[in-house]
């Protein structure tokens, strides 16, 4: 297994923490897709326990980054470019419809809220925490979901994102998908200011389409 140092300072780290920095190394290719992570080498470089580390481990399997095998352990998942465009079809799709049903119940309030989040999306352009902005590039879109009004909908677009995770933050990562992704929200956003309930559909859906064209051109080039 490749040098993986980072020196844990705190005894009690949350698993959540651990998980994001196991996570960014495998964006990063530290860890390989197909390679096998070492819970008792990883547990002594990160100086951690294994119960922690256990649970950070689960976490990273529920969002698609690592597999547990039996006897194996744990082995950094590949990106399999079929699912994604299958989830990226599905996720436009139903944002999209989101976005509809919220434009005639969108308020200014509401229209600011999602320029603030913006804002604090352009501020992170320059830094490298992709946590951060795959978690506020997601409150963006969630926020108008909410907005829709259709509980069934909110609820199969929130189940729809556990699993679409590695994806989001991925395409993120590749060239120029920070400047796109806030350029595309201000498009979202101009829709929604003018009450044009299709065209935020639409506008929706270029942004979702945009991130999985450029994450699965990225996966035929490599």
């Amino acid at each position: 297994m490749k040098d993986f140092k980072i020196k844990i300072e705190e005894p009690k780290l949350l698993s959540e923490d651990i998980a994001d920095s196991i996570k960014t190394a495998i964006i990063k290719g530290k860890f390989k897709p197909g390679e096998r992570i070492s819970e008792g080498e990883l547990a002594e470089s990160m100086g951690i326990s294994r119960t922690p580390l256990r649970e950070a481990f689960r976490k990273l399997e529920n969002e698609g980054f690592i597999t547990i095998i039996p006897r194996k352990g744990a082995i950094v998942t590949d990106i399999d470019p079929e699912e994604a465009n299958d989830l990226y079809i599905i996720k436009g799709t139903l944002e999209g419809l989101a976005a509809r049903l919220a434009t005639p119940k969108i308020k200014e309030k509401d229209i600011e809220k999602l320029e603030k989040i913006n804002d604090q999306l352009r501020k992170l352009i320059d830094s490298d925490d992709l946590e951060a902005f795959y978690r506020l590039h997601r409150k963006f879109h969630m926020l108008f979901t909410k907005l829709s009004g259709n509980n069934r909908l909110i609820q199969m677009i929130s189940n729809l994102n556990d699993h679409f995770k590695r994806f989001g933050i991925v395409s993120l990562t590749l060239p120029g998908q920070f400047q796109q992704t806030l350029q595309q929200h201000e498009e979202i956003i101009e829709a929604f200011r003018g009450g044009d309930e299709f065209d935020a559909e639409e506008k929706v859906k270029k942004n979702v389409q945009t991130g999985g064209k450029v994450l699965l051109d990225h996966l035929k080039n490599s």
